[in-house]
């Protein structure tokens, strides 16, 4: 009798453990397409059964294709340019969950990107997980890559207006939008140089684009004061 009462809070002791944790799933996301998409992106959600309602974390490791850039969105916070070492944090609440995603721009290049980053409770560290991205992406044609190449804009960042350099043949559709993936504003342009107003937007990361074709051509640049 005694042995089958330990066995059973030796159970429960574990259940408990294991239900004051936090988790990611996958733990190894993993995503391809052709370099020609503004991004490719990898997702795994994060689940808090634990306590602990702050979090933090970090970028363990960072290896791509030269030209390639790294963002991640968690939660609630999306940035870009990341590297080694960047922290970010969020609040969740217990028995919640939220998306992780990794996000490669591969600025029409083909190659592979891999991240991994360590999810820690930011009072407690041995509630903790870790996740990786790994992307691929297969080159596109020598048309879309120039495309990219020859596409540019200034400054960055940038506070009221920003400059548009493509040499475009035709009139062009430019759109800007935001990092929830809302248009926020569309303009034509033609020629070679063209100006955007963008004092009314909110501070913060955009992306802009159009098409070359079937393509998709995306480059991020920030909005501050």
């Amino acid at each position: 009798m005694k042995k089958i009462l330990l066995s059973i809070l030796g159970l429960a002791a574990m259940n408990l453990a294991f239900a004051q944790d936090i988790s990611m799933n996958p733990k190894l996301a993993k995503s391809q397409g052709p370099s020609g998409n503004f991004m490719l992106e990898a997702k795994s959600i994060f689940t808090n059964n634990s306590n602990e309602t702050e979090f933090e974390w970090h970028i363990l490791e960072v290896q791509m294709t030269s030209g390639w850039e790294y963002g991640m969105c968690d939660p609630f916070n999306c940035l870009t340019n990341l590297s080694v070492g960047n922290k970010g944090s969020f609040t969740m609440a217990k028995g919640a969950t939220g998306e992780f995603k990794g996000d490669f721009v591969p600025n029409g290049i083909g190659g592979t990107g891999r991240a991994k980053v360590h999810i820690y409770a930011k009072n407690d560290a041995t509630v903790d997980d870790t996740v990786e991205f790994v992307i691929s992406g297969w080159a596109t044609g020598l048309r879309e890559n120039t495309a990219n190449r020859e596409f540019s804009f200034y400054p960055n960042p940038v506070k009221d207006r920003l400059n548009i350099k493509f040499n475009a043949r035709e009139a062009v559709t430019i759109e800007i939008y935001n990092v929830l993936g809302t248009k926020v504003k569309s303009f034509v342009h033609s020629g070679l140089e063209s100006e955007l107003n963008i004092s009314d937007l909110q501070n913060g990361i955009y992306f802009i684009r159009y098409r070359n074709g079937s393509q998709t051509i995306s480059k991020p640049f920030t909005k501050s004061e």
